[in-house]
């Protein structure tokens, strides 16, 4: 008897605690666009495995541009996670064949469902900033269903920035799927795209942005752009969302431009979140050898400037990298005319090469020259070099291709 009473205490005791602790019935992992940041995306998943969520959902961009080289290299390093995979596309997974791709090696169809401890666990296919009506009929059934639901996608519904445009190309849609949601028993909506952390709640929905798993960031620290990945706990129709902030090794990049108009400090985030352009070029070095060949993308520095004042004839534009090593420029190379144009084409400033960003491409972010042939040649160079600048101080279209640029100001 005195057994029973020991035991029957030991139990109350044991159910006041769980009480006080708060245990959850189960826990799932989210994140998204590591874009093929091996070096952040390894630690969100160590971080993952530490945690032992039942499953990990990811909310897509998992390879820069869609090749089968860089999904192959996603899956290999995915295999250190020690829990369940599902993923949706993100618009950077579809990119050129990234669609046979992702059906090939991830997933067909793109959207899906499964059931996990009573909830149901929605996947669905925004890698176009919309739905078709095809996968908009099936993702109807699938609200119609009973219990409690959980939705993922890539592109969101609206973008959680003040004035964003990363979101729904639809916005009728948009707001004909929040409606759905919130009248479907659905607790929460999970999308990446925007490379940053937001949670907001709507109609009674959890609306969470996770796009902190390796790519560029989009907003400052404190406006939630820092490496993560999200926690959630289910109770029931009970959920809290925990963010697990990942710290890396390495500082990202960042431009300081200065004119007339002041100094503006751009993070590799936020250049690639401007109008950006996509080329292939190279470059002949002083032996007459070609060098930097590859796929660029970045940003004219022409917008560049525009955003500090502008740059006048008879100015100097210095690009200054961040050993020291500078080049000038002219009017005319910034803002070429068409027989300038002919021969050295557009200035930019790349950020990523080869679908590759900083630290994984080091040279990052580099001024880029880009004639129609592709090539900056030393002739090139010679032809578009004024008194006192370029070729007529180093013989080589090389040097005019500045890496690690850290500074472009405006000068008299």
């Amino acid at each position: 008897m005195v057994a029973l009473v020991v035991i029957c205490a030991i139990a109350v005791v044991f159910v006041a605690l769980k009480h006080r602790l708060g245990t959850r019935s189960y826990v799932f992992a989210v994140v998204g666009d590591n874009q093929g940041r091996n070096e952040v995306w390894d630690i969100v998943m160590d971080g993952i495995n530490s945690d032992r969520p039942d499953f990990l959902f990811h909310c897509g961009d998992t390879v820069a541009s869609g090749t089968r080289a860089q999904y192959d290299d996603f899956l290999k390093g995915a295999e250190r996670l020690r829990v369940p995979l599902h993923v949706v596309p993100g618009n950077h997974d579809v990119r050129g064949e990234g669609r046979t791709s992702f059906a090939e090696l991830v997933r067909d169809p793109p959207y899906y469902s499964f059931e996990h401890k009573g909830a149901r666990f929605i996947g669905l296919d925004t890698s176009e900033g919309r739905i078709d009506s095809v996968q908009l009929e099936w993702l109807k059934a699938e609200l119609a269903e009973d219990g409690p639901k959980f939705i993922f996608m890539h592109i969101p519904l609206y973008d959680p920035r003040p004035g964003g445009d990363h979101c729904f190309l639809d916005q009728g849609q948009a707001a004909e799927l929040e409606e759905l949601f919130g009248a479907s028993h659905v607790l929460a909506v999970f999308s990446g795209h925007v490379h940053m952390f937001s949670h907001a709640e709507c109609d009674g929905v959890e609306y969470v942005t996770t796009g902190g798993a390796g790519a560029l960031l989009y907003a400052s620290e404190d406006e939630g752009g820092f490496y993560h990945y999200v926690l959630v706990e289910v109770d029931g129709d009970q959920v809290e969302i925990k963010t697990r902030r990942v710290d890396v090794e390495f500082e990202e990049a960042s431009v300081t431009l200065s004119g007339p108009d002041g100094r503006v400090e751009l993070s590799l985030g936020q250049l690639a979140q401007m109008e950006t352009v996509d080329v292939e070029a190279a470059f002949e070095n002083k032996f007459g050898n070609l060098g930097g060949h590859g796929i660029y993308a970045g940003v004219p520095v022409s917008s560049l400037v525009e955003m500090v004042g502008g740059l006048e004839p008879g100015q100097t534009l210095v690009v200054t990298c961040d050993d020291g090593y500078s080049q000038d420029y002219a009017y005319e190379n910034v803002y070429p005319s068409d027989q300038w144009a002919e021969i050295q084409g557009p200035m930019i400033l790349a950020y990523e090469k080869d679908g590759a960003t900083s630290p994984r491409w080091p040279e990052s972010p580099r001024l880029v020259m880009v004639p129609p042939d592709g090539v900056y040649s030393n002739d090139d160079c010679a032809n578009t070099s004024v008194p006192g600048q370029g070729w007529n101080l180093y013989e080589s279209a090389g040097a005019r291709w500045a890496r690690n640029v850290s500074r472009i100001e405006v000068k008299d």
